[in-house]
């Protein structure tokens, strides 16, 4: 090696160490920086002449470079936060962000089409519902369709800024009543002591949280009055609830208790013991699914509360909603005039209980059609298909819940037999066809769902396998969206960015995204971030190493600028 090669080798020294010293000053600044992963420096050297079959005394090495390794793989300390969104991944997985274009506004962020990828998971919710990190990247993952209630499979911005409640499926019904009452001398009991019931309609919600309603119909046997005919039917009047199918004979011990339940086959339905739960299984059909089934809880076998008897002192449930009656001798069925509603609602309907004429049952549908001023529209109907037996006619109402110069009757065809329809009376002032209040007249039953008031938004959490959960005033959460993470089969392939965050390369790959713990991403740990990779005492220790290095480098040039010097003073 000439003196000149000297010179260049160490000037190609020092820009190596110079690298060094970038990369630990780096490492240094950023020991505090969430999700910071440490770079390292490698160096090679440079031979001269080197080629395909040169001698190894003729290669002299005359150069060296420096290349900065990065260590993405490398797994910063969980540390503890005081940030409820902060999330630490534990495994091989990166957060897939996004970054705004800068292109919206206030109200509405625009993102660049780029992919890019951190462990930095400082998360917290921004002015738009965006839960964005530190270093302003926004998180990635599949949001959950406010229509069809499913989770999506597009990765996108996860956005909870106009998160609405949504009611889940109702699933259970329980019934607390007292459906009639013991007569007092049961040997002299007639067909015409037999009682009826009916409950106020309660709310369920079908897959696609609409709103539907469904009461319940008590039918005292005429021949013995322990024993009830208990019927399930569609309070809309949309025929989604098949009365064969979901009406149930349920027989009461003499002391008012439940004793047994058989369906309409004469098979028994659940158990006899005593303190067993009695559950009547109601299917619904509502818009596109098959089949919704519902649970009906009436109580326990033998129990006292729930749903009994009342012993011949006592009294039964009265119900506040309007019901029919069939008189097949003058072929003529009348409502009575309690309730159908409120006048102050809106979107409300009601039918009454059905009536077995002739083998169809029949019911009066009533359905809100404006809410200012409240006009209601009124038609017999059966009940099982929700098919039309009369015309429809439209009433209107003033606020204290009587109508205008309201129908009396309504002509119907039922099985090619004509019938009068009597309506209730809807001008009385005493007892209004409207109730005036925000709900029904209080009545004696509970017929409950478990279906939830709904609830604001108040706060987001993350859960440990990624779930976004909306939190909301009534207790309640529900999924709004799933955390996306990537893994790469190269990850120090990628290419770093500004914020700790990164980019695909060639070197590194694809991304494989999916949810946590998918394509071997790892799981969450929620309430922590990730610590920089950071050793500053090896840093520091491998700075005095570079300065030393730096330093002979230094002295080598300054050696070979002497005999530089001494060479060309020997011309003189």
């Amino acid at each position: 090696m000439s003196v000149f090669n000297a010179l260049t080798t160490a000037v190609s020294g020092i820009n190596a160490q110079s690298t060094a010293f970038t990369n630990l000053s780096n490492n240094i600044a950023n020991s505090q920086t969430v999700g910071y992963k440490a770079d390292t420096t490698s160096f090679q050297n440079f031979v001269a002449g080197s080629m395909i079959g040169s001698t190894a005394s003729a290669d002299v090495s005359d150069s060296v470079s420096a290349i900065t390794v990065q260590h993405v793989d490398n797994q910063g300390t969980p540390t503890s936060s005081s940030n409820s969104l902060a999330s630490a991944i534990s495994g091989n997985g990166l957060f897939v962000v996004s970054k705004a274009n800068g292109a919206g506004n206030a109200s509405t962020t625009q993102f660049s089409d780029q992919s890019y990828y951190t462990r930095n998971g400082e998360f917290s919710q921004n002015n738009q519902g965006y839960l964005v990190n530190t270093s302003g990247y926004y998180l990635d993952g599949y949001m959950v369709d406010p229509s069809s209630g499913q989770l999506g499979t597009s990765v996108t911005q996860i956005n909870v800024g106009n998160i609405s409640y949504r009611q889940p499926q109702t699933s259970k019904l329980t019934l607390t009543a007292t459906v009639g009452t013991m007569p007092a001398n049961s040997a002299n009991y007639t067909a015409s002591d037999a009682q009826t019931y009916t409950t106020a309609p309660v709310t369920v919600y079908d897959a696609n949280a609409t709103q539907h309603h469904v009461a319940l119909n008590w039918s005292q046997s005429t021949t013995n009055p322990l024993v009830w005919t208990a019927s399930a039917y569609d309070a809309d009047g949309t025929g989604a609830i098949n009365q064969a199918d979901n009406t149930y004979n349920v027989t009461f011990n003499s002391n008012g208790t439940l004793a047994s339940v058989t369906d309409s086959t004469g098979a028994t339905v659940g158990s006899t013991t005593t303190g067993a739960a009695v559950t009547l299984p109601i299917t619904a059909s509502y818009g596109t699914n098959t089949s919704q089934s519902i649970s009906l809880s009436l109580g326990t076998i033998g129990g006292t509360s729930g749903t009994i008897m009342a012993q011949s002192t006592g009294t039964a449930s009265k119900s506040a909603v309007s019901s029919l009656t069939l008189d097949q001798n003058t072929s003529t069925l009348t409502e009575d005039s309690s309730q159908i509603g409120t006048a102050t609602g809106s979107n409300q309907s009601y039918m009454t209980s059905p009536v077995d004429v002739g083998g169809t049952p029949v019911s009066l549908r009533w359905a809100q059609t404006s809410a200012s001023p409240p006009t209601w529209s009124v038609s017999a109907i059966n009940s099982s298909t929700g098919a039309a037996l009369s015309s429809t006619s439209s009433i209107t109402f003033n606020a204290n819940g009587t109508a205008n110069s309201p129908p009396t009757t309504l002509a119907a065809t039922i099985n090619g037999q004509a019938y009068t329809v009597k309506l209730p009376n809807m001008t009385s002032t005493t007892s209004p066809l409207l109730s005036t209040s925000s709900s029904l007249g209080q009545d004696t039953t509970a017929l409950t769902s478990d279906a939830v008031a709904a609830g604001t938004y108040q706060g987001v959490q993350i859960q440990s396998d990624g779930s976004v959960m909306a939190q909301f005033s009534n207790g309640a959460s529900q999924l709004a969206g799933k955390i996306a993470l990537a893994n790469f089969a190269n990850v120090n392939g990628l290419n770093a960015v500004d914020g700790q965050a990164y980019t695909a390369t060639a070197a590194s790959g694809n991304p494989a995204v999916g949810t946590v713990g998918a394509n071997g991403t790892g799981t969450l740990s929620v309430g922590y971030t990730e610590s920089s990779t950071t050793n500053l005492t090896s840093d520091l220790s491998a700075l005095i190493v570079a300065q030393e290095a730096y330093s002979a480098n230094t002295k080598v040039i300054t050696t070979a600028d002497t005999l530089l010097q001494a060479t060309i003073a020997m011309k003189q």
